[in-house]
């Protein structure tokens, strides 16, 4: 009878555990792995939804930069890149929904890469120094 008893509250127990318990966000996939400033990153995971999540920041550790969330389900956000972000790894940070402010670091990064165009316009001073260089001496007012 004892034994019953003791398997009857643990079946009950089970079957209640999670009902009324509040989820917190929990991310588990940010693609694409490399995005642009301006680019739309969809983040997937459990409890992304507007009851659960008030704001999303990319981190570097150094600075939180809040993002426009363009889309939110229970299972995914859609966020948007934003135009002043630093190129490198950044990290996915979440604001929970609630009374109190809670900011959860989540175990997904995208790598912020820059455009093409202020890339090539650092490496030009390079090509100053080499028409200083050998080429100099074949201008003829050198010779």
């Amino acid at each position: 009878m004892r034994s019953s008893t003791v398997l009857a509250i643990t079946i009950a127990c089970v079957g209640l555990y999670g009902q009324g318990k509040v989820l917190s966000p929990q991310a588990s996939r940010m693609e694409p792995k490399n995005a642009k400033p301006g680019s739309v990153v969809t983040v997937t995971g459990v409890a992304l939804d507007k009851s659960h999540v008030a704001e999303a920041y990319l981190t570097d550790h150094r600075f939180d930069l809040q993002v426009k969330i363009l889309e939110q389900t229970d299972t995914m956000l859609k966020i948007r890149v934003p135009p002043f972000v630093k190129a490198g790894r950044q990290q996915l940070l979440l604001l929970m929904k609630g009374p109190e402010l809670v900011y959860l670091e989540q175990p997904v990064y995208v790598l912020i890469e820059l455009e093409e165009s202020s890339i090539s316009s650092t490496g030009s001073s390079g090509s100053g120094d080499k028409a200083g260089g050998a080429g100099a001496s074949n201008h003829p007012d050198k010779q």
